[in-house]
């Protein structure tokens, strides 16, 4: 059995879709775990139509809102599947995703399977490619067993973080603990998705499209407030996660530094609004203190972060300052 989770959160215009693109799977073992993240608009009342119709159909209710990562580990917990697979609220699914994923994984005793999402664009009513989702130099693992010592090391974190395209066996995510960070972090699936990748012992991939990304105006996905704070955080999550080996943070130290300030931090201080930029600037030069305090990671940041970062944060003037 699938068990499919779906976090839900003021959807009322996108949940009929999101949930009959379940019902409708060409695979039917499954049930449908519905965490109601206390929705202020019809949701509610919707799942409850639903589960109504059918008894695979289970709704958790949040006492107050949590957000998404906290809300998907709830469902996590609650699941009885041999496998999960979570679906967004605003989202939906091809028809043969559950039966493709589902016999990919037991033909070849995976700990996950990923396929490819299509983008659909909610203003202008269309659907599209996007190069970051379609990861074409994944294309040639299509139906092969591999793991992340398989990949080009420097293509790690090119791999899509998103959960919601993939397929684990529930069994691998709870001997390994992975989970969501216990707080309401946007970009949550970070750190979920490099434990998933760097644990995983065999992992397939399915060159095909089989889930629609809604991509709708002042979603989390365009947001640049001082929510991008939120960065901070899970960027010490993505450290955590590769410190607690060491073999792996050894072998992966430049991608996982190089991602954290140039591709994440730096990126989000430019994109941040204004007003929160010198916040911001400032936090990130803690991240750079922390790491050096509590890992030890003063030649390993100055010998694989860009220059233009180290020199843009002031990195040197954060070493004396510690002197």
């Amino acid at each position: 059995m699938i068990s499919v989770i779906v976090p839900v959160y003021n959807v009322e215009d996108y949940l009929h879709v999101c949930l009959n693109s379940i019902l409708n799977q060409t695979f039917q073992d499954f049930e449908i775990i519905c965490i109601d993240d206390e929705s202020t608009d019809s949701s509610s009342e919707i799942l409850e139509y639903f589960a109504s119709k059918d008894s695979r159909i289970k709704i958790l209710r949040n006492e107050r809102n949590i957000g998404l990562g906290p809300s998907r580990n709830r469902g996590i917990d609650a699941a009885k599947g041999k496998y999960i697979i979570f679906l967004d609220s605003d989202d939906w699914y091809s028809f043969d995703t559950l039966e493709t994923f589902f016999n990919e994984a037991e033909k070849n005793n995976l700990d996950m399977v990923m396929g490819k999402p299509i983008v659909f664009y909610e203003e202008e009513k269309s659907f599209g490619r996007e190069r970051y989702y379609d990861a074409e130099f994944m294309d040639k693992f299509d139906h092969k067993v591999f793991d992340h010592w398989d990949l080009d090391k420097t293509k790690l974190f090119d791999i899509p973080i998103a959960v919601w395209n993939k397929l684990y066996l529930k069994s691998f995510l709870d001997e390994n603990n992975i989970r969501f960070p216990d707080e309401d972090y946007i970009h949550e699936d970070n750190p979920f998705s490099c434990r998933v990748m760097t644990r995983a012992k065999r992992i397939s991939f399915i060159n095909k499209y089989f889930y629609t990304r809604r991509r709708r105006p002042n979603s989390l996905m365009t947001l640049n407030d001082d929510r991008l704070f939120d960065n901070i955080a899970i960027v010490r999550l993505v450290l955590d996660v590769f410190m607690e080996d060491v073999e792996i943070y050894e072998y992966y130290k430049k991608e996982v530094l190089t991602y954290i300030f140039k591709t994440v931090l730096n990126w989000k201080y430019h994109q941040i609004e204004d007003q929160y930029k010198e916040r911001f600037f400032s936090e990130v030069q803690g991240v750079f203190r922390s790491f050096i305090e509590d890992y030890g990671l003063y030649n390993d940041i100055k010998d694989n972060v860009d220059n233009d970062i180290l020199e843009f944060f002031k990195f040197e003037d954060i070493v004396s300052e510690m002197l």
